[in-house]
């Protein structure tokens, strides 16, 4: 994971919109977070990659907010429980995983949606 993963993952959750606002919208947020311009096409990508990028975005703010979220109740039955500290590990690396997997994905999609001559890595 880096930079540009975060950046396609950023553009992911933005394409879908920037396809309603069209091709202007489509060309600024290709050039912002991708370094590239847009081409026809590209629209059934960025619809799947979309909740991909929700997820990972989820998932980070979840993880980030894992202890507001923590109760004694539920300490029994988590997932490195019964601390608060080892539910968070277990499950920050868990969400970890998830976010690679899916930043993964996340290439091919948003280069089908919108690269050409791309100066991010691939």
């Amino acid at each position: 994971m880096n930079i540009s993963d975060w950046k396609r993952t950023i553009y992911a959750l933005l394409a879908l919109p920037a396809f309603l606002a069209g091709p202007a919208a489509r060309r600024r947020l290709a050039l912002r977070w991708l370094g590239a311009e847009p081409r026809r096409g590209g629209f059934l990508a960025s619809v799947a990659a979309f909740p991909i990028a929700l997820l990972v975005w989820y998932l980070v703010g979840r993880i980030a907010t894992f202890g507001f979220f923590w109760t004694e109740a539920g300490a029994a039955g988590s997932w490195g429980g019964p601390s608060l500290l080892g539910a968070w590990i277990v499950h920050f690396f868990c969400a970890l995983g998830m976010a690679v997997v899916c930043m993964w994905a996340l290439r091919p999609l948003t280069r089908a949606a919108d690269l050409v001559n791309s100066s991010h890595d691939a």
